[in-house]
């Protein structure tokens, strides 16, 4: 081909056709650059078509994994919920004339629906970790999904830390309950056998109820936990329902 534009290139100079050669060269270089942009064209095209596999890829991964992580957040306000009403019950306890008519069996089972359990969120964020530190992020085209998407490594965060403040007063009370209260008393009203006697056999574990900084650690436990909820837990759970409404979208338009 490039043979036969030469020679015809050859021809019209050889015959001072100078003016069609002219045209003719302007022709030339018009389909070579009409050449080179529909070749730019089917590059980007394909470029354009892979992207678009790629995120259709993340997309689907990404789904699954909120769908795993709004599972296991369910499951963490579903303890922390319980959490509460455990610290309900023991604040109840502080109550003018309460703790008398209470059995040692009841006070041992509040205490044990409140701190039998620690609440940690832990999501899996393999596939988003690996969307952001690859760059592929901009592969996403939805600029909602893609704001959400960024913003969710922070909220995160704001979970860890409110979970560490939470953690403060529960810390705090364990250590006044191995401090003072009998452990082994404890144990035995959650059904352990014991076939010998200490010397606290006859102490019972209401004795905690008389002391101001347990109550106090109690309400900061129980503000902290109701904040974890409300201010943390609840809208990251509607958060994640919205991003997945996105994703679904998106997959939708594939």
């Amino acid at each position: 081909m490039i043979k036969f534009f030469r020679k015809i290139r050859q021809k019209l100079l050889s015959e001072n056709k100078f003016s069609k050669y002219l045209i003719y060269a302007i022709g030339e270089i018009v389909l070579v650059v009409v050449g080179i942009l529909i070749a730019l064209q089917i590059n980007n095209q394909n470029i354009y078509t892979q992207e678009r596999s790629i995120e259709k890829t993340y997309l689907i991964a990404l789904k699954e994994e909120f769908k795993t992580n709004k599972n296991k957040l369910d499951e963490t306000i579903a303890l922390n919920n319980n959490i509460i009403v455990g610290v309900d019950n023991l604040i109840g306890l502080f109550q003018k004339n309460v703790i008398d008519t209470i059995s040692e069996k009841v006070v041992v089972n509040y205490f044990f629906e409140t701190f039998s359990s620690e609440v940690n969120y832990t999501p899996s964020t393999g596939v988003l970790t690996e969307i952001i530190s690859s760059g592929n992020l901009k592969l996403i085209q939805n600029q909602e999904l893609k704001q959400k998407l960024a913003s969710f490594e922070s909220s995160l965060e704001q979970i860890s830390h409110q979970e560490n403040e939470i953690n403060i007063p529960r810390l705090e009370m364990m250590q006044h309950f191995r401090n003072q209260a009998n452990y082994k008393r404890y144990l035995e009203e959650l059904g352990s056998d014991s076939n010998w006697e200490s010397i606290y056999e006859n102490r019972s574990n209401k004795e905690l109820f008389k002391s101001l900084h347990f109550f106090n650690s109690l309400y900061f436990f129980q503000i902290t936990s109701i904040a974890a909820n409300r201010s943390f837990y609840v809208p990251i759970r509607e958060d994640m329902e919205a991003t997945v409404k996105l994703i679904n979208s998106e997959l939708n338009k594939q």
